[in-house]
């Protein structure tokens, strides 16, 4: 459940001097599962989170203590952003895999193709391709593909020498997240996933390997993890980073200091 919340609040001006009173309106979020308010700030947008029943008044209140942290860290995320570029699939761009930047080199050709040379990334369109589409389809598949490849090696050493064993594993379009395990033992991961760097990526995927035996995220589920992964509060603080850029269709990318923050 989404609502709206309108405050005046104080927003730094552009010259980073003075301050104006300006209206602000956060979006909240709702769930009958959250029990305290919380403030998440990310791809530098504001999101307050509440439980379901709590009065707009109690929310408005704690937002509004909260407003110097805010404003301290929406402009943080800001400048952050500022420093990548918009994703917009054109020959220049820096794409990346496992971490390593590549440089986009998109040509005309009678045929859709895509593949990798030293540190470009070559992607080639019909002319009669549309713009909205084409190079963006052949280089995520291409993306797609060199990460289920990526997986089968992964899986044919895992599985013979671990006790977790997966029932199957593929490539997926997900907007919001990295990875996903299901009931019968099947993992699925965000082919943007492949955008971070190695050693992020192993982790995730032994973090769902994982709820093959912990299926949730309690104190067994991480001293599992733990066994599996010695630095795998290292990959899931670089995820909370750099999510917010690497997921997000308009920057696919990430800087070394993207912040995600969050307070209760």
């Amino acid at each position: 459940m989404i609502a709206q919340i309108n405050l005046v609040c104080n927003v730094s001006a552009p010259d980073n001097e003075t301050k104006k009173a300006m209206s602000a309106i956060y979006p909240i979020q709702r769930s009958k599962r959250r029990r305290t308010v919380a403030i998440k700030i990310s791809q530098g947008e504001v999101i307050v989170q509440a439980p379901l029943h709590l009065s707009e008044t109690r929310i408005r209140s704690f937002v509004q203590r909260k407003q110097a942290w805010i404003d301290k860290h929406l402009q943080q995320q800001q400048q952050h952003l500022a420093k990548l570029s918009p994703r917009y699939w054109q020959a220049g761009e820096r794409l990346r895999w496992l971490g390593e930047p590549l440089t986009l080199e998109v040509q005309q050709a009678s045929r859709k193709s895509c593949k990798r040379e030293g540190q470009q990334l070559l992607a080639t369109r019909t002319p009669r391709a549309n713009p909205e589409r084409e190079p963006r389809g052949v280089i995520i598949a291409w993306y797609k593909q060199q990460a289920q490849a990526w997986l089968d090696a992964f899986f044919a050493q895992w599985c013979r020498r671990e006790t977790l064993q997966p029932q199957g594993w593929q490539v997926k379009s997900f907007s919001s997240k990295w990875g996903h395990c299901t009931r019968k033992g099947e993992l699925s991961f965000s082919w943007k996933l492949w955008l971070a760097p190695e050693w992020v990526v192993r982790n995730v995927v032994i973090h769902e390997l994982c709820h093959l035996q912990e299926f949730n995220h309690s104190a067994a589920f991480w001293a599992l993890v733990a066994q599996h992964s010695s630095d795998y509060q290292a990959a899931e603080k670089w995820l909370r980073q750099h999510g917010m850029t690497v997921l997000n269709e308009t920057y696919l990318d990430y800087h070394e200091d993207d912040l995600t923050a969050t307070c209760r």
